[in-house]
């Protein structure tokens, strides 16, 4: 990786190297030991890929002579900086804002610091803090100019530097192979511009197909993992039980603690016997809760539809109302039973544009979608399969029992107290 020492200095600033200490894929190592490697890692890969992107992209004369100075130097700040407001647990926390917490967005963070302690540092390389805030926080499609559009095009999109470090760089970290069956060299060089955005030549289609079905596997086999989602599950249900005043206090430090030094603050702020308590001693122990029905789209039995579409549409209130449900039929307590709802946020993937030469007539701009029966199988079975909701018990409520009767009693319990929505 080439640096220069501003850029050095960047890195060593304390806001940065804070992110040593944040594992990149938070519960994920509780199923899969090497997952434990950093954001602090992947910034600097994510910083890497950028560098490559644009150097490749140089080489078009139309590309040179729209990109300034100022501008390549803002979009390698902001792929470095992108994730420097990530704090442990990030994504547990904030999906507490279903359950009307005011957690605040790493992104936000990540802006807000660059906006502040940062701002030196980036001024001194040449780049502007407000647009390099602007970068990491806005979508390409809200930046304030075409040409920051296609920066965070670059770092944010149907293909971009983020998902060409992650995939690779979790594949090698967890020991599994779904992550590194594509050509990134090839879709790299393969990148074009085209009307302001990012495109792929047609020479690069098969990587980019490649790359589609890769993130597709990481999320079937790693991050939507029914073990993965299991320890999810039971780190958002612990941080949702703590009382609010403590819960409260230490987000007010998540920017000065790491995982496991948040996590201890957690136990230490949770009454004993509570389900906060309950369920991070579980978690210490790697007694990691039980899936007893798992719903997608993709079971045809109408009951089964019909449970999936309760639990997946269902508000915070009406989940907690089934699990409690569940949970006092199997003789448990409260926090013993967890629904895990996949997000929504990622229903859609950004399209990706295959671009042809000048020799092929009729459309030269056509979506991957259009052209790759595997692509748009891959779309659909990512909601359709993928994408499943989980109920999860604590171990001793389901050793030795029945699974198909486990089954039935939530399909009617939440066919009894799920209609109530």
């Amino acid at each position: 990786m080439r640096l220069t020492p501003r850029f050095r200095d960047l890195i060593d600033a304390p806001a940065v190297q804070r992110l040593r200490s944040v594992r990149q894929l938070g519960p994920t190592a509780w199923v899969y030991p090497g997952a434990t490697h950093s954001r602090f890692e992947h910034s600097l890969g994510v910083f890497g890929r950028m560098q490559d992107a644009l150097v490749h992209l140089l080489a078009s004369p139309f590309v040179a002579a729209s990109l300034s100075e100022a501008d390549l130097l803002a979009g390698l700040c902001a792929a470095l900086l992108h994730d420097v407001g990530h704090y442990p647990f990030a994504h547990s926390l904030e999906a507490l804002h279903r359950r009307g917490r005011d957690t605040p967005r790493h992104e936000a963070l990540s802006a807000s610091l660059i906006r502040g302690p940062l701002a030196a540092h980036i001024a001194a390389i040449g780049a502007e803090p407000e647009r390099v805030a602007a970068l990491v926080a806005l979508p390409h499609s809200r930046q304030a100019t075409a040409v920051d559009g296609l920066l965070a095009h670059l770092l944010s999109g149907g293909v971009d530097v983020d998902k060409l470090d992650y995939l690779e760089r979790d594949s090698t970290h967890l020991g599994v192979p779904y992550g590194l069956g594509f050509d990134v060299q090839r879709l790299l060089e393969a990148l074009v511009v085209v009307n302001d955005r990012l495109g792929v030549a047609a020479s690069g289609r098969l990587s980019a197909e490649m790359f589609v079905f890769a993130r597709y596997a990481m999320f079937s086999e790693v991050y939507w993992h029914h073990a993965v989602r299991a320890a999810a599950a039971m780190v958002e249900a612990a941080l949702a039980a703590l009382p609010p005043e403590p819960l409260g206090a230490l987000e007010r430090q998540l920017l000065s603690l790491g995982d496991d030094t948040f996590l201890a603050a957690v136990r230490a702020s949770a009454p004993e016997g509570g389900t906060t308590a309950r369920l991070l001693d579980h978690l210490a122990a790697r007694r990691l809760y039980k899936r007893i029905a798992t719903f997608s789209r993709a079971y045809a039995e109408p009951e089964k539809q019909a449970a999936w579409r309760l639990l997946y549409e269902a508000d915070r209130d009406t989940l907690d109302r089934v699990s409690l449900g569940i949970a006092a039929a199997l003789g448990g307590e409260p926090g013993d039973v967890l629904i895990d709802t996949p997000p929504r946020d990622k229903d859609h993937p950004e399209p990706i544009t295959i671009v042809y030469g000048p020799h092929v007539t009729g459309r030269r701009e056509v979506p991957l979608h259009e052209l790759s029966g595997v692509v748009q199988g891959v779309s659909t079975d990512f909601v359709k399969v993928v994408k499943k909701v989980r109920v999860f018990a604590a171990p001793s409520l389901v050793v030795g029992a029945d699974r198909q009767a486990l089954h039935a009693l939530v399909v009617e319990t939440v066919q009894r107290h799920g209609s109530c929505t």
